[in-house]
């Protein structure tokens, strides 16, 4: 991974092979628009962005399943140099997480406003999926709502960007800060203002019913993250070591939903009460 950093930015040229190759491997391209934007501010980021937009804007012209999906892929493009800057800019995961709910929810809902059909697409997108599931079944017609389907987008354009910028900064630390993504991982921690938004929302969708079950997971999405940041945290000043990590990621599979809201609790917990005091051990600055 570092070499492949470090080929990013030896100069434009190596971004854009990489950019226009990645888009073809899941957070690659975005990922090192990312890094340019970090590392290199507004102005080269948007020429390497053009080129990551490539690929989705031929998708208007060559695909055959309508034009939700480039038209996600292409704001998920713009919602990931957006997200950098102002990462950049605030030097806080706090902000950019927020960033990163608000770009996705508006790429979403732009979709949603430009193609009344966004169900039907995103069904036709994932018809040999679901063919196999429905063979023998009774029952072949399948629908699902505008609202159910924009939640689904917008948590995947979440968890896409979000990974991504985590990784472009984990680029960023191994090529110019040995250790400091670490340091700035463990340290991850929203505001109370941003923490009491993120809480309610997810709330009031939870409240809404199962189609608001993925706009739930949007809005948890910097607490979840908060918490795992916590559990690292944790981890590492009580020296606990890389296997504790092993069997906390296996359990948050395991039991999930339920581990994930279990997290998003202590991450809220974490902004008012300040378990990170609590965790380092007696006599540690």
């Amino acid at each position: 991974m570092r070499a492949l950093a470090d080929f990013i930015m030896r100069g434009r040229v190596q971004a854009v092979v990489v950019v226009l190759l990645g888009s073809w491997v899941p957070l690659i391209s975005p990922a090192a628009v990312a890094l340019i934007t970090l590392r290199r501010g507004a102005l080269d980021g948007s020429q390497i962005l053009l080129w990551a937009m490539l690929p989705a804007i031929t998708g208007f012209f060559v695909g055959n399943v309508g034009n939700l999906m480039p038209f996600v892929s292409l704001g998920g493009s713009v919602a990931v140099f957006a997200a950098a800057l102002v990462l950049r800019s605030s030097v806080s995961w706090g902000y950019g997480l927020t960033a990163i709910v608000s770009l996705s929810m508006l790429t979403v809902l732009l979709a949603a406003l430009a193609m009344p059909d966004m169900e039907q697409q995103l069904l036709a997108v994932f018809q040999d999926v679901l063919r196999p599931l429905l063979a023998g079944s009774a029952e072949q017609e399948v629908s699902i709502s505008k609202t159910f389907a924009a939640g689904w987008l917008a948590f995947m354009t979440t968890v896409n960007i979000m990974l991504a910028l985590l990784l472009a900064r984990w680029w960023q630390a191994l090529l110019y800060n040995p250790g400091g993504f670490q340091t700035e991982f463990h340290q991850l921690r929203l505001n109370p203002a941003q923490a009491l938004v993120t809480l309610l929302a997810m709330l009031y969708c939870l409240l809404q019913g199962s189609e608001y079950l993925a706009w739930a997971g949007v809005f948890a999405m910097p607490l979840l993250l908060g918490g795992i940041a916590l559990v690292h945290f944790g981890v590492g000043a009580r020296q606990l070591g890389v296997p504790v990590l092993i069997v906390f990621y296996v359990l948050l599979l395991l039991f999930s939903p339920l581990s994930f809201l279990l997290l998003v609790l202590l991450a809220f917990a974490d902004t008012w009460v300040g378990l990170r005091a609590w965790l380092k051990p007696k006599g540690s600055q």
